[in-house]
């Protein structure tokens, strides 16, 4: 990062101000021992090439040269970030929220129902209910309401295909598809019937499934602990607002009035009443505070000059670093296509599971389920999906662990996941779903393909 004079002398003062040794948690400490043997306590609040500056425990500083430190603790000077350092010091309090606010996401509050994810947003023009798969390849219509809003769903000689079997689908043009800020324009999806072979009368709870490859064209950011999806609505081919240019435009937040007029900007100033925004494009409006929607006004109160740069300052933060600081766990996924995969155990045995948030509960393959030691009672359940539904058994697991997340003696069902005809071979024994990743307070992050588990 790349600083002006200015603000490193802020830096600095703000840093010493925050880093006194009657406010320095003990522990935050470090044992940095000489080249001599002899060991000092201390913190380690800067370095150059050649030198680190320690704040020792009587609260003086002092400048140490590197060579006269032990191996390890060069190392570790090396390696140390004040950026990291800034963030343990005052921002380790601040929400997932407000770090990707701050860098130009548009964040939305979802529903979960049974443990499913749903967002509202618009298909050509009309509203529509949304359903956030990552288990889905690719995005999906419900024909039937596709039609509804003056689609033209083509000739049905496409098929689909789920856990449950198959299904005929047919291109489908939609003008636009908006999300939030974030539109997309003249796309082709797949519309299919999503109630399939379910009983006369039942409602379809989705009218979209958002698939993978919009999710990752937004950096999507997927935290069950908070309820929200985070989308980035200038990785869209349009949003009304102006994104300004570069990695610049992501220090300005997105504030929404109640009026329903968006703004891309970063606060200035306030009053008790008013907040003075600078837009991206450098000019500034004055706007009152109530003016704003409920979760807006309420940043706008509680925003303060030194709060915000300490925010600023840690926004070079990676998603990684952030929830890492906070005793997350985190794992880099693979990408098969637009699917995620990450690797476990079952039942001691290494394995591979497809992470779906579509997926209510957690799902295995019965060959899978047999060969790593699962019972699997008698096939006198149903799963439900694309193709309608097939027989599955509840399959007790022992023991299952993704990292050092561990549940034992869970109930899941078992079913068979290979399609008809094909070869018994899949190299992934089922799906890690929105129930295991509600208890683990799972995050998903495409920008930086990684998903993140705590178990509290």
């Amino acid at each position: 990062m790349i600083l002006k004079f200015s603000r490193v002398l802020a830096l600095a003062g703000l840093f010493a101000a925050a880093t006194s040794a009657q406010t320095v948690p003990d522990k935050d400490y470090r044992d940095f021992k000489g080249s001599n043997g002899k060991v000092i306590q201390a913190v380690l609040l800067d370095k150059t090439a050649t030198d680190a500056v320690l704040l020792l425990r009587d609260g003086k500083r002092a400048t140490i040269p590197l060579s006269r430190l032990s191996d390890d603790d060069q190392a570790y000077v090396k390696d140390w970030s004040k950026d990291k350092a800034m963030f343990v010091q005052k921002c380790r309090g601040l929400a997932i929220r407000q770090l990707l606010e701050l860098r130009g996401y548009e964040s939305f509050e979802f529903r979960l129902q049974n443990n499913s994810i749903f967002i509202d947003g618009k298909l050509n023009g009309k509203p529509a209910r949304f359903l956030v798969d990552t288990g889905a390849g690719t995005s999906l219509l419900h024909a039937p309401f596709a039609t509804s809003v003056g689609l033209e769903v083509g000739p049905l000689d496409e098929k689909i295909f789920g856990v449950s079997g198959e299904a005929p689908a047919g291109w489908t043009p939609v003008p636009t598809i908006q999300l939030g800020e974030a539109v997309f324009k003249d796309r082709k999806i797949l519309a299919t019937d999503l109630l399939k072979d379910k009983p006369p009368g039942t409602k379809s709870r989705e009218d979209v499934i958002l698939g993978a490859e919009f999710m990752s064209k937004l950096d999507a950011v997927i935290s069950y602990q908070d309820r929200r999806i985070f989308l980035r609505p200038d990785r869209s081919d349009e949003t009304e607002i102006k994104s300004g240019k570069g990695e610049e435009a992501l220090a300005f937040r997105l504030f929404k009035t109640k009026e329903g007029k968006t703004l891309r900007g970063k606060v200035l100033s306030k009053t008790a009443t008013s907040a003075v925004i600078q837009l991206v494009d450098g000019k500034s409006t004055t706007a009152f505070i109530n003016s704003f929607v409920p979760a807006d006004e309420e940043y706008l109160k509680a925003w303060s000059e030194a709060g915000a740069f300490f925010l600023q300052y840690c926004q070079s933060l990676t998603i990684n670093e952030v929830l890492t600081l906070r005793k997350y766990q985190s794992f880099q996924f693979e990408r098969r296509g637009n699917h995620i995969f990450v690797e476990g155990s079952l039942n001691d045995n290494k394995v591979t599971y497809m992470i779906d948030t579509g997926a209510d509960s957690s799902l295995l393959h019965i060959t899978a389920a047999k060969k790593y030691g699962c019972e699997v009672g008698p096939l006198n359940q149903e799963v439900w999906g694309i193709g309608g539904k097939q027989a599955a058994g509840v399959t007790n697991i022992a023991k299952l662990t993704m990292g050092e997340a561990v549940l034992t003696n869970r109930k899941v069902l078992a079913t068979d996941m290979v399609r008809k005809g094909e070869p018994d071979n899949l190299d992934y024994v089922g799906l890690f779903g929105a129930d295991f990743m509600r208890e683990l307070d799972a995050v998903i992050t495409y920008t930086e393909n990684r998903i993140f588990l705590i178990q509290r």
